[in-house]
């Protein structure tokens, strides 16, 4: 009696896909910085870090009843723009992972074959 046994063996590494996605993922972060959105944070960025540098010079030369005022300025100053900076970067990350379960999704679709079987007869369905 013959028998016939079809294994499905991977067409690619794990270690590799994962490598691709990582250098992939490196592009686009680098993509990203290149944007003129990324240049305006890092201005603002630097902006603030001057700003905290010079009222941090006014508080320690100041005497000691303005010390606690220029204290409050001080740390005012400095977490504003990280909080800014925080939501800027939140959104960047939320886009980020909402990118890469797509792309996820998309090659966990074209890789099953009855999901390629269902997507060739919805388009052949619609003409």
């Amino acid at each position: 009696m013959t028998s016939f046994v079809n294994i499905n063996y991977n067409t690619t590494h794990p270690g590799v896909a994962r490598a691709e996605r990582a250098i992939e993922a490196g592009q686009s972060l680098v993509q990203r910085l290149q944007q003129e959105s990324t240049y305006a944070v890092v201005l603002v960025l630097f902006g603030a870090l001057s700003l905290i540098a010079s009222i941090y010079d006014i508080v320690e030369n100041t005497e000691q009843g303005q010390e606690l005022g220029a204290w409050v300025v001080l740390w005012a100053a400095a977490l504003m723009p990280m909080w800014g900076i925080a939501k800027y970067a939140a959104k960047g990350v939320r886009a980020w992972i909402q990118a890469d379960r797509e792309d996820r999704m998309w090659s966990q679709a074209m890789s099953d074959h009855r999901m390629v079987a269902d997507l060739q007869y919805a388009i052949g369905r619609d003409n």
